[in-house]
């Protein structure tokens, strides 16, 4: 019940900081979602009916703050959070697994946000493509592995971790 507690202020944290802060801060586009991170985490180290909660809270925040288009957010970190829980749940809590794992639902969630912009007529633009969605894919991914290291220790009781 605790670390369900832990995800709310989380959770809260994070839509801040992808809303307000980290637009100011970015660089050439490149930022990580930290919202996409926290649900893949709690989804990882946690479970399912953590993580999706999670997800689709923040994604619909996301998108009252960012997104004129309410819900794409929230399916787009759905789809990564189911991703990343059927990989660790079929390979196991493997620390070196988690960052490809990370990789391939973060991968998931921007291609889905992306179809869906071209869908609706946005132009396609390789270089951002390239030079800004590619690297905040690796940095969201990055992140996943500490958040749920916190999570987990949580869990255990204390934050120090083997």
């Amino acid at each position: 019940m605790k670390r369900r507690l832990l995800l709310i202020p989380a959770a809260l944290i994070a839509v801040f900081l992808d809303a307000f802060v980290l637009p100011a801060l970015s660089q050439n586009g490149i930022r990580p979602l930290f919202t996409l991170s926290l649900s893949m985490a709690a989804s990882a180290a946690m479970s399912v009916q953590d993580g999706m909660p999670v997800a689709f809270f923040c994604g619909l925040l996301t998108d009252l703050f960012c997104n004129p288009y309410i819900g794409l957010s929230a399916a787009a970190y759905l789809t990564a959070c189911a991703i990343m829980y059927g990989f660790v749940k079929k390979c196991g809590q493997q620390r070196g697994l988690f960052i490809p794992f990370a990789l391939v639902g973060a991968v998931a969630a921007e291609t889905l946000i992306f179809a869906f912009s071209l869908a609706i007529g946005a132009r396609f633009d390789g270089l951002r493509l390239l030079s800004a969605t590619l690297p905040s894919i690796v940095l969201e991914s990055l992140l996943v592995y500490p958040i749920a290291a916190l999570f987990r220790a949580r869990e255990k009781g204390g934050f120090a971790h083997r």
